[in-house]
């Protein structure tokens, strides 16, 4: 198992929330609540690293300024539409088994 922090956004366009990976580039889900969200951003992850690991390749490593950085890019969208600048971490769990 591995921890990844994960970024969640409320989204008025679809009554729920998308979510981003910073550490998985590419991993990206939403969900129509936070419980569903975080759920389909782990299979992303694992979609994501499956193909990074059949290239050779492995997730980023999770730095704060990495976290960041994301959370940052979310809030100048979110300041663009107009929207709450509201932004949430959490910790998502992904087996790395299910991945190699």
């Amino acid at each position: 198992m591995r921890s990844f922090t994960v970024v969640l956004s409320p989204e008025r366009s679809m009554d729920g929330y998308s979510v981003t990976a910073p550490a998985v580039p590419g991993a990206i889900s939403g969900g129509t609540s936070r419980e569903e969200a975080l759920g389909n951003i782990v299979e992303a992850i694992e979609g994501v690293l499956a193909v990074m690991h059949e290239d050779g390749y492995d997730a980023l490593e999770e730095t704060p300024e990495l976290i960041a950085a994301e959370v940052e890019k979310i809030l100048g969208f979110r300041q663009e539409f107009g929207w709450d600048l509201v932004v949430e971490t959490a910790v998502v769990q992904v087996d790395l088994a299910a991945v190699a």
